[in-house]
């Protein structure tokens, strides 16, 4: 068997390692959910779709459409 001995700086290194690796899994996971969206070419026409909307100004606020659905803002 072999014995492995950490110097105080290998064991600094690993406790910064160990702080990070919440971080990492985090990004990681962002990671596969932005690849799994652009995967989705249903969801991406719709995302586009939507960002032609907006740029062509075919889209209206909150207080508008409540406007429009004879809502008061209170009332929800």
């Amino acid at each position: 068997m072999v014995e492995v001995t950490f110097t105080e700086e290998d064991k600094e290194n690993l406790k910064a390692v160990a702080q990070e690796l919440p971080k990492l899994r985090s990004l990681v996971e962002e990671l596969i959910e932005t690849i799994e969206i652009l995967s989705d070419k249903k969801l991406m026409t719709s995302i586009q779709k939507s960002d032609k909307d907006i740029r062509e100004g075919k889209v209206v606020n909150f207080k508008e459409l409540l406007k429009e659905l004879g809502l008061n803002e209170k009332e929800i």
